[in-house]
């Protein structure tokens, strides 16, 4: 029985936000378990992808039938542009070190991605996007702000976008000319996020990251630390939702990651997640 005097920070309970967090132990039953029951014996299959996301994009005032043909026919410009571009956005991704120690945080991610699930490599070296400086103007406040500040890039043509996923900026620019936002695996997820924090795309950003807390799962959750690290330091809230299940997984987490993770993070991390470790255990209650 759980009393309200032991709903406390210091108990585990309660995270430092007031969020109430509650451990449940649930019974599975092993394949040969589930046909004696009758079921089909089938395994637990991680989130499927492609996934398009919730959006709740729809202009106020505008009936979703009239934004959905809006949408379509700005996509029919993104996808066949021909004489009506008049910018292009170049995606350049740094291509990671071969071989070598020293990698840095999102390379270990990728590796743990790699182990867990065979996300697969979205990170292309280059691409070009023939685009149009209206919409882009329109619907996206970075470029809105890069056109208008008068600086000598503002009137240009071309527009060169270093370390960035040209798969990642594929899908925010058809979710910018079409409002929807879909995304091929959970590495594509986590870098769409990140540019969409800097491409100023707070609704996108919002989806992107619902959809990666929505799905935490105890093959996932040590990537998305080991990127977060690196990548999105300052998210506190996918960090402290990444963290907190990390802490009530960590008996099923593989001993490599959890090598990695002490090599890659910060110590202020690393104690944080002690701390919630600690928290976690101190919530088993019978």
């Amino acid at each position: 029985m759980l009393l309200l005097t032991q709903l406390t920070t210091e108990s585990g309970f309660l995270r430092h936000d007031g969020a109430l967090v509650l451990g449940v132990e649930v019974e599975e039953l092993t394949a040969a378990a589930a046909a004696a029951a009758g079921g089909d014996g089938g395994t637990i299959t991680e989130h499927a992808y492609p996934a398009t996301l919730p959006d709740g994009t729809t202009s106020p005032g505008t009936s979703g039938a009239a934004a959905s043909e809006l949408g379509s026919d700005l996509l029919a410009l993104l996808d066949h542009p021909g004489p009506t571009t008049d910018f292009t956005v170049i995606a350049t991704a740094d291509a990671p070190a071969a071989g070598g120690g020293g990698g840095t945080a999102a390379a270990e991610a990728k590796a743990a991605d790699g182990a867990a699930a065979g996300d697969g490599d979205s990170m292309n070296s280059s691409r070009r996007f023939e685009v149009h400086r209206a919409i882009l103007a329109a619907r996206c406040p970075y470029f809105a702000t890069l056109f208008d500040s008068g600086m000598d890039d503002s009137g240009a043509r071309e527009l060169t976008l270093p370390d960035t996923d040209p798969d990642a900026l594929a899908a925010l620019l058809r979710y910018i000319y079409g409002g929807s936002l879909t995304v091929t695996c959970r590495e594509h997820a986590r870098s769409c996020l990140q540019l969409a924090d800097r491409l100023l795309l707070p609704k996108a950003a919002a989806m992107l990251r619902r959809h990666l807390l929505s799905t935490l799962s105890v093959s996932t959750v040590m990537p998305d630390l080991l990127w977060a690290v690196s990548a999105a330091p300052n998210d506190e809230e996918l960090l402290t939702a990444a963290v907190d299940f990390a802490a009530a997984a960590e008996p099923d987490l593989p001993e490599q990651w959890l090598e990695q993770l002490a090599e890659a993070a910060p110590p202020a991390l690393v104690a944080r997640l002690f701390t919630a470790c600690r928290r976690a255990a101190r919530r088993v209650v019978t």
